[in-house]
């Protein structure tokens, strides 16, 4: 018999599941609550639930755990392609990953990322920050020249105006739910001011894409991290062991690579329905899925229209990451440290030194918006190839010192549709608070449905919010 850690355990092997047509079909019980998504939300709410006595039953569309945690145990350092840092302020997540027995290491400080060793890259010519601060090309006032240019975005719209983090949901607020680049017009930046800020905002493909409220909640989130004393940390062996640990903890079903395509519910209960022509039956849902992977199912009743939505054009961040593993410290060669900011294709690189002894085994080249669409029409071969010669331009002694390892574009994944939600102009305003409200016997959880905190925190808040609503209902 197949059982569920059986499951799990192929799956973290990476071996594709192939369950018998019988058991398939066999797995149409009734049960409490089912569970859709087995990322942090999703898990953290089955778990929570469980342990209130109900039945759950968690289903994930993929062949692995974690969702969006997603530790690339095939590449040189173990490095992070998903939620890659746990503030002191995480509280849930250091809560159960302590629960389960994993262990929390500081996550280490490179002496490669120092911004006396930054190289910024603008329009082909090298610059350190000092240079950067002098050049001609430098078209920032005299407040931010000196600045990194990744920085000057946030210095220039900050400090946030809201009271807290949960304050971006606030109605009143809704005045600053407008695009970044109107705002930043009438404060008289230029076209080529405007152009780099536009380079690493990773808050909407564009400026004019990007709420400002948006931007004041992303502030907000990290004065309130900052607020709680405490190293930033990494869960020893990858962050992706959490989720995996979360869902051996659980007593229900773990199924794998099984889509929902339909979820049909009234007064009585639920019927969910996966590719496989199975109906899995239950009094409650908990949707722990990004918006644009709800579009792949339909629901019966139809979602509240401002939910629906939500789903139908929330947009959400395109990132895409090389990674490149390192056969040779070429930055001994030159002094140039592998940590980059440009303008052009590449954006940033960092390096990925978790020991925190200046030799990373692997590089990140990270690029999000806009400058994605550049890269996402190369086939992996070309993508590699063009990613070495980009770096070789910036950094000569690279030449035959990096090798492709893995390429990973969030937005190219049909089960995440993108790195985090993305709150155009008007969307929070909009879709903010609809979007946690159960739509009837379906509750709904995730890191874009969080009150607080962003990120990995907000997902598991979300889970907790998602487990007590059906709690005071079951």
């Amino acid at each position: 018999m197949v059982t569920r850690r059986t499951l799990l355990k192929l799956a973290g092997a990476g071996v594709v599941l192939a369950t018998s047509q019988p058991l398939l079909r066999a797995q149409v019980a009734s049960l409490d609550v089912i569970v859709i998504g087995a990322g942090l939300a999703g898990l953290h709410a089955a778990r929570l639930l469980e342990a209130f006595g109900l039945k759950v039953r968690v289903l994930e569309a993929s062949k692995r755990i974690g969702g969006r945690i997603f530790t690339l145990d095939d590449v040189a350092g173990k490095p992070e392609a998903g939620g890659n840092q746990i503030g002191a302020a995480y509280a849930r997540t250091v809560d159960v990953t302590t629960q389960l027995g994993l262990k929390l290491e500081p996550s280490g400080r490179s002496p490669l990322l120092r911004d006396d060793r930054l190289v910024i890259h603008v329009d082909g010519e090298r610059y350190d920050l000092a240079e950067w601060g002098n050049s001609a090309a430098n078209p920032f006032a005299e407040a931010f020249r000196n600045l990194p240019p990744d920085r000057v975005l946030s210095r220039v719209v900050g400090p946030s105006p809201l009271e807290s983090a949960a304050a971006f949901r606030d109605p009143k607020h809704a005045k600053w739910d407008v695009p970044a680049l109107n705002v930043l017009r009438e404060k008289g930046f230029s076209p080529a001011a405007l152009q780099l800020m536009a380079v690493t905002n990773g808050l909407g493909d564009t400026l004019a894409e990007t709420s400002l409220l948006n931007l004041f909640y992303a502030q907000s989130n990290i004065a309130e991290i900052i607020k709680i004393k405490g190293p930033t940390q990494n869960i020893v062996g990858g962050n992706q062991r959490l989720p995996e640990a979360m869902a051996r903890s659980l007593k229900g079903d773990v199924l794998l690579q099984r889509r929902v395509v339909a979820v049909d519910a009234d007064t009585r209960g639920a019927v969910v329905r996966t590719d496989d022509g199975v109906a899995h039956r239950a009094r409650f849902v908990v949707c722990a899925l990004p918006l644009p992977t709800m579009r792949m199912i339909a629901f019966t009743p139809a979602l509240p229209k401002a939910h629906a939505d939500a789903v139908a054009v929330a947009a959400y961040g395109k990132v895409t990451q090389i990674h490149l593993e390192v056969t040779r410290p070429f930055w001994g060669d030159d002094g140039l440290a592998p940590y980059l900011w440009s303008n052009g294709p590449l954006e940033r690189v960092f390096p990925q030194d978790s020991r925190g002894d200046g030799n990373p085994p692997s590089v990140i080249v990270w690029i999000n918006g806009a400058e994605c669409a550049s890269w996402d029409r190369l086939d992996d071969a070309a993508f590699g190839a063009r990613a070495i010669a980009e770096l070789e331009k910036v950094y000569p002694a690279s030449k035959g010192a990096l090798r492709m390892a893995k390429r990973i574009s969030w937005h190219h994944n049909a089960l995440a549709g993108g790195a985090w939600i993305n709150w155009a102009p008007t969307q929070i305003t909009r879709f903010a608070h609809a979007i946690s409200q159960p739509a009837g016997r379906v509750h709904f959880a995730g890191e874009h449905t969080g009150h607080t905190l962003r990120g990995m925190e907000a997902a598991m808040e979300s889970g907790e919010r998602a487990a007590t609503e059906i709690l005071a209902r079951a």
